[in-house]
């Protein structure tokens, strides 16, 4: 189960945070971002294995930490903002779930992981040189990267009126630029698919696996 019901995020973690889609008074625009976790997940079952050590970048909404730590034995969160990550550890009991509060600019650690996983997070790098340097000190070779971007196509901006959102000031990138940028620095595309999908797919956002040919020294 990936899902967290509505009632209780909005009891255990701060619905006026921006990112959190989660709570959103319209069903439809909660089951879209679900849909996006759901689709990253069938991704990790095919890809990856429980003893895999993976990273959730950008991941201080908590909201994929439930599932990814029931799957993984352990599991690491990197943000700025943990506050919400902390309170879904501390409802669920999560023992096995790292919570990191540090820039990623700054952070050092000789551990290295399989996996890293970025939703809906690379697109407010206005210098997408910034994670893909951490992506090159802190991913193993031949590991992935699991991204969910936004499009920001026409549908997309169309999609923000109904919702009643603007678009962010940080939203540096659409999908395809973010996912053209990593390709071209030694990242291979294994598979993508458009979402939300209602019998056909949406292109509001991709859903993305990558693989990390590893730094051109080694």
């Amino acid at each position: 189960m990936i899902r967290i019901n509505k009632k209780l995020l909005e009891e255990i973690t701060d619905v006026n945070n921006e990112r959190n889609i989660y709570v959103h008074p319209l069903a439809l625009a909660r089951d879209i971002f679900w849909q996006r976790l759901e689709y990253a997940f069938k991704y990790i079952e095919k890809y990856t294995n429980i003893n895999d050590n993976i990273l959730d970048f950008g991941g201080g909404s908590g909201v994929f930490a439930r599932t990814l730590s029931t799957y993984f034995n352990e599991v690491s969160i990197i943000d700025l903002d943990t506050q919400d990550a902390v309170s879904i550890k501390k409802y669920f009991e999560l023992d096995n779930l790292n919570i990191i509060t540090e820039d990623i600019n700054t952070f050092t650690s000789i551990e290295k992981f399989n996996v890293i996983v970025a939703t809906d997070v690379l697109e407010h790098f206005k210098d997408l040189g910034q994670p893909l340097n951490f992506f090159n000190k802190f991913l193993l070779k031949d590991g992935f990267l699991l991204v969910t971007l936004p499009t920001e196509n026409k549908l997309y901006e169309f999609g923000r009126l109904i919702i009643n959102k603007s678009k962010p000031s940080d939203h540096y990138h659409t999908s395809e630029e973010v996912l053209d940028f990593f390709i071209n620095n030694r990242f291979k595309l294994i598979e993508k698919k458009f979402l939300p999908r209602y019998i056909v797919p949406i292109p509001l956002f991709e859903v993305a696996i990558l693989q990390f040919k590893g730094n051109s020294y080694e």
